[in-house]
């Protein structure tokens, strides 16, 4: 289960024929195939994606993104070389030295304590990012940050694959506490995707994808109970 390339392109902002392009320069590797032969994106090929693009629209040239990402003394190279050029469009100087201050804080980050959560957290959120409208995808990271520490939560991030019926069950229903909680305290989390920009339905089938592309199936089992949980009376 994946994305289409017309889907990927549209969560990423950009068109078909770039993401062919970006294929055939070697900067996006070409994604996994499904049964019927067509390519099928998932997380990882968004996130890289979305990085791309973020370059290009600083005004890196394409040949010069790999170099951006070698994560050495080169990729600081480009981006203050890229920061001298900035200075002379007058323009859109605030926002292109704010955005490569932000890169180069990250390319010097290496020694700082990691993010709380996991990469499948990290990825979850990013395509949120690109489903919701930008007050809520504010809304539900703000919440998340916020709510205090969940031990169901924190049993769901690291449930193993072979984790049994009974060790699902009672972990969805302590999901269920957590979510009502966050629910109550934020009511427009209660329904994410009113205002979906591309709509309800197809909000729904991103985040099945990212879903199904970031948690195991145990996880999978879980959510599929937690939705349950919340669908039943109180």
């Amino acid at each position: 289960m994946g994305w289409s390339t017309r889907e990927v392109a549209a969560l990423a902002g950009t068109s078909r024929r770039a993401v062919r392009h970006y294929h055939a320069i070697g900067l996006l590797p070409e994604p996994a195939r499904a049964a019927n032969g067509y390519k099928s994106y998932g997380v990882a090929d968004l996130t890289r994606l979305l990085r791309i693009r973020q370059l290009v629209d600083l005004g890196a040239p394409l040949s010069q993104i790999r170099a951006m990402e070698d994560g050495d003394a080169r990729s600081e190279e480009a981006l203050r070389a890229l920061d001298a050029e900035a200075e002379a469009t007058i323009d859109r100087l605030a926002r292109v030295r704010a955005e490569i201050a932000v890169m180069l804080e990250t390319a010097t980050a290496e020694d700082r304590p990691a993010p709380a959560g996991t990469a499948a957290d990290a990825g979850f959120l990013t395509v949120l990012d690109r489903v919701v409208d930008a007050d809520t995808a504010r809304l539900w990271r703000e919440a998340v940050a916020s709510a205090p520490s969940d031990e169901a939560a924190a049993r769901f991030t690291h449930l193993e694959a072979e984790a049994d019926d009974g060790v699902r069950a009672e972990l969805a229903v302590g999901l269920a506490a957590y979510v009502r909680a966050l629910q109550a305290a934020h009511p427009r989390l209660a329904d994410a995707l009113a205002g979906a920009p591309g709509g309800r339905a197809a909000g729904i089938r991103t985040l099945d994808v990212a879903l199904a592309d970031l948690y195991n199936p145990a996880q999978m089992d879980v959510l599929a109970r937690l939705g349950r949980e919340l669908a039943a009376p109180g």
